[in-house]
């Protein structure tokens, strides 16, 4: 598993050069991305050694997309027996909200970057904040039943979950530091008793 630079020359002469991850997967098989800069192939590699060791990577070669995990979403919803009511939401969800936007990108493709834009599409499409949560939603459980399946290494829905929970966490934490801050600046200062020596000389000077 490594990151390395590829030089070529194109037919019009042109110098280019890109960043390659070349890896194994669990079972062994090889695999080539490329990546215009290299913070990208080394995030990529980052992330890919970490699944690969866990088990649960899935090349983008093998990878379904999000259009083929609803469709496994809503058959395995019907089978597990749920009210026809939900499966009609669920369905709803999927072909009129979610595959418009996103139905043609990979598994392997989506992050928590993905899932924020794709709030920011519905928003803007004028979807009820009310209806881009049940959307959002939905997406969570489609990629959780996709993961069920080792069609998917991770849960992008709640990794921007975890993402915002920590920056409540981090900003909450911050403003209890202000505030303490704050009582120490603003405290009034206590006035001290005079020492009992200074009592005396006072007294014998009156």
């Amino acid at each position: 598993m490594s990151v390395r630079k590829r030089k070529w020359v194109t037919r019009s002469g042109v110098e280019r050069e890109a960043w390659i991850v070349d890896y194994g997967d669990q079972q062994g098989e090889r695999h080539i991305e490329t990546f215009d800069k290299k913070k990208d192939a080394d995030a990529r590699h980052a992330e890919v050694k970490v699944d690969v060791r866990a088990g649960v990577h899935v090349a983008p070669s093998k990878s379904i997309t999000v259009r083929e995990a609803g469709a496994s979403w809503i058959k395995a919803a019907e089978s597990a027996g749920l009210e026809r009511a939900t499966v009609k939401q669920y369905r709803e969800h999927v072909d009129q909200h979610i595959v418009p936007f996103i139905g043609a990108v990979k598994l392997s493709e989506i992050s928590a970057q993905t899932v924020r834009k794709f709030e920011d599409a519905l928003r803007e499409e004028r979807r009820s904040p009310a209806m881009v949560r049940k959307i959002i939603g939905s997406l969570g459980s489609l990629l959780a039943d996709a993961q069920e399946q080792g069609l998917a290494a991770r849960n992008a829905v709640r990794d921007l979950r975890r993402n915002r929970r920590r920056g409540k966490d981090h900003r909450a934490r911050s403003v209890r530091r202000g505030s303490s801050k704050s009582e120490l600046i603003f405290r009034r200062p206590r006035r001290s008793r005079p020492s009992s020596r200074t009592r005396r000389a006072v007294g014998a000077r009156s």
